[in-house]
């Protein structure tokens, strides 16, 4: 087995040589910048502006220049200033140079040097939340020949790793290990150590994309006074009750509610008494200039593409004004999976490709349940704004193939995609997709980290999940929700979120698990909008968690038939001990890679 790793790189040097766009062998001078490197991919762009381009392998080079053998080309025409632009360098542990290759892999990966890594999606044992991914690292052999390569610019450049099976196997059948973006490498005498990152590691930019100028607040003004300069603008993806827009004038009587565009807004409360929603203008500036009834509030929606707003009739000294707004024309747009494709869609950048779409349609099928998210002027992440849309309910992580997967906890158990089992002699006689492992381990059940049965499950879930009469916040001694002046929903109008809890005992526990294994609950918070839906899945977590389940550590060689072993995929360990002499169906809940060998976390699948 050989590892190939692939790099991206962008060298940024000229060259003042005249060529015509054409294939074939082309020499070219340096007149600044770093060397090119012998048999990586290069493309050279004209500096005239022409968008012209060359493409091929640097079949020799030193820091005078280089020759180019360019494969593929773009534009025409003949150009005197070229500069070097995208390049691919590869690495690999052994020799591999087939015909079929991109181009030569040199064989100066160091032993210990690649591999390295790991996944975890369900590192508490208990419920599904963002996965926890390491960094990749790759270490190369440096002969001195190599100085200049710290020179290129890495970041945010693809990397990946492969491997194939010896060094006549064909480049087809390659398989990728993972993908990543490349980190700045280290370099020493000795070696480069390069570093790339998953893609939840890009999720730690800020989600807010734009921030108040704070020039100004007189009049109607949306820009923010000087206390919102350089705040970020609020954002809205998904249903969410309880939110405050942030006034932006003086007065306080313009305020935003998201900066991308909405679908509705209800539930309009000043120092909770209730405020008619008015009337819905056509733009920002007719919201503006309108003149909202008493006791109303006018808004507008956004769809020119400046945020939405909504305009009072008193200031902001005049109370807390709060709302319930939406993002998502219908129900079904609003769903947790919906929310989350919408999010890494259009507000990270990624696209249809970049996402499993059957993840998506899976969870909105099994959870069609509405969620949202709202940040304010207090910067979010875009990983801070996942984790909390998915907390509890599902997990999502980068396959390690640059796919994004979302995985519902209590899932069904998928098809097999492998079983490990004893070696046993030389194992020859092993069925089809059955591989040895090297080590396997019982995880002890009596750690409150793994898996210990819960006695009852707590489920927060946003407020509002039933109308609000008028007679509610002041107190209705004729309302049979409200006989004593409306405690019930004055908590539900000022805090956060409520709590449904799974068993619907007077106390919400399950006496034959506290009898066995003692009253332990687990609180989940969710970004659900509704009672119902929030129940539904306390009912589903205590089924899945209020009983023991195993869970093994099991280690075994990185090849070509363990890597679908990845995390969210469904094995069999198979074993004399432990009892599982006939096999159990686990779930890969976590890999890690070091070298040549892959170590699994594996917890039974709830029935």
């Amino acid at each position: 087995m050989i590892h190939l790793v692939e790099i991206g790189c962008y060298v940024n040097a000229t060259s003042a040589s005249t060529h015509t766009v054409g294939t074939g062998l082309k020499g070219f001078v340096l007149t600044s910048g770093p060397q090119a490197t012998v048999w990586m991919t290069l493309r050279v762009e004209a500096t005239d502006g022409s968008g012209a381009w060359m493409e091929g392998l640097v079949a020799w080079a030193d820091a005078t220049g280089f020759a180019l053998s360019v494969k593929t080309t773009g534009g025409i025409g003949t150009h005197a200033g070229w500069k070097l632009a995208a390049g691919t360098l590869r690495f690999s542990n052994e020799e591999y140079d087939t015909a079929t290759a991109p181009g030569p892999y040199e064989p100066i990966i160091t032993p210990e040097g690649y591999a390295q890594g790991s996944v975890s999606l369900h590192g508490d044992g208990k419920s599904f939340g963002a996965a926890d991914v390491e960094k990749g690292l790759i270490k190369i052999i440096n002969a001195g020949l190599r100085d200049h390569l710290r020179r290129y610019a890495y970041f945010g450049r693809l990397a990946r790793e492969l491997i194939v099976s010896d060094a006549g196997a064909d480049y087809s059948t390659a398989t990728v290990v993972r993908t990543g973006t490349v980190e700045q490498p280290v370099v020493s005498k000795e070696d480069v150590l390069f570093r790339w990152r998953g893609k939840l590691s890009d999720l730690d930019s800020r989600w807010q994309s734009s921030t108040y100028p704070g020039t100004g607040a007189g009049g109607m003004s949306t820009v923010g006074g000087e206390g919102l300069k350089d705040q970020p603008r609020p954002r809205l993806r998904g249903y969410r009750p309880q939110i405050e827009p942030v006034p932006t004038n003086n007065v306080g009587d313009l305020r935003q509610i998201s900066d991308r565009r909405i679908h509705g807004v209800a539930d309009g409360r000043n120092r909770g008494a209730p405020i008619t929603v008015g009337t819905k203008c056509n733009t920002l500036q007719v919201l503006k200039d309108s003149t909202p009834a008493s006791g109303s509030f006018n808004w507008y929606d956004g769809s020119d593409g400046d945020g939405a707003w909504c305009k009072t009739t008193f200031g902001s000294q005049g109370g807390v004004f709060t709302l319930a707004a939406w993002e998502g024309a219908t129900p079904a747009a609003r769903t947790l999976a919906q929310v989350w494709r919408r999010i890494l869609i259009e507000d990270c950048g990624y696209t249809d490709s970049d996402i499993s779409g059957a993840d998506v349609s899976a969870l909105d099928t099994a959870c069609p349940w509405e969620a949202g998210v709202w940040a304010g002027t207090s910067e979010r992440t875009k990983k801070d704004v996942l984790d909390e849309l998915c907390g509890g309910v599902a997990g999502y992580h980068d396959d390690d193939l640059s796919v994004w997967r979302i995985v519902f906890d209590g899932a069904a158990a998928s098809e097999t995609v492998l079983t490990f089992r004893e070696l046993v002699g030389s194992d020859e006689d092993a069925p089809f997709g059955h591989v040895p492992y090297v080590d396997l381990e019982l995880v002890a059940s009596n750690d409150d980290t793994r898996g210990l049965p819960v006695c009852g499950v707590d489920i927060q879930f946003a407020p509002r999940d039933r109308k609000l009469d008028a007679g509610d916040l002041a107190g209705d001694s004729t309302s049979a929700t409200d006989p004593v002046g409306g405690a019930d929903i004055r908590a539900q109008i000022t805090s956060e979120s409520l709590t449904a809890t799974w068993p619907t005992t007077v106390d919400g526990k399950d006496a034959a698990v506290i009898a066995l294994w003692g009253e332990r609950r687990l609180p989940v918070k969710t970004a659900l909008r509704y009672r119902s839906d929030a129940l539904a899945l306390a009912q589903r977590l205590f089924a899945v968690h209020s009983v023991p389940r195993d869970r093994f550590t099991l280690t075994s060689f990185l090849n070509e038939e363990t890597l679908v072993a990845r995390p969210g995929a469904c094995v069999i360990a198979q074993s004399s001990r432990y009892g599982l002499s006939v096999g159990k169906a686990l779930r890969v809940n976590g890999r890690q890679l070091e070298g040549q060998s892959m170590k699994l976390d594996l917890m039974e699948i709830a029935l």
